[in-house]
């Protein structure tokens, strides 16, 4: 009986380190769906700013200072968009440009979140599998 008590008490310990891990990748995967969320606005935010300069219109906006201060500004010319390249980097790129980037920018990231839903996915067939083995050794005369 004291086996069975310790092969639960693995299975328990096995398990939670799964539920710390999923719980870690669900952060993670969290932060590139808001990565993701961010370049689709930056994206519109762009179309915007590049339709109204191609009507000679300009655009108001509020432009960060810094400390979480901003003032108002207007945007007279969108044609070129400085965009991140990462690792620090960033470009000055013609607004259609910007937009191609940002947009394979995104697929890339997509293509990260499934693999992080396919490795939450093992993750939870993993605890799944661990939780009917403890229901198997709690089962009088399975031991």
């Amino acid at each position: 009986m004291a086996e069975v008590s310790e092969d639960i008490r693995n299975l328990a310990a096995r398990h939670q380190e799964f539920q710390r891990q999923a719980e870690a990748l669900r952060q993670q995967m969290n932060m590139v769906q808001a990565s993701i969320t961010s370049c689709d606005q930056t994206i519109v935010t762009i179309n915007e700013l590049k339709t109204a300069s191609t009507e000679g219109r300009t655009a108001e906006t509020m432009v960060p200072v810094g400390f979480g201060s901003f003032v108002h500004a207007e945007i007279k010319n969108a044609d070129k968009v400085i965009v991140d390249l990462g690792a620090g980097f960033s470009a000055e790129k013609p607004a259609d440009e910007a937009i191609e980037t940002l947009n394979r920018r995104k697929e890339q990231l997509k293509k990260i979140l499934e693999q992080m839903n396919a490795s939450l996915t093992n993750y939870v067939q993993g605890m799944q599998a661990l939780e009917s083995e403890a229901a198997r050794l709690q089962q009088p005369g399975q031991a």
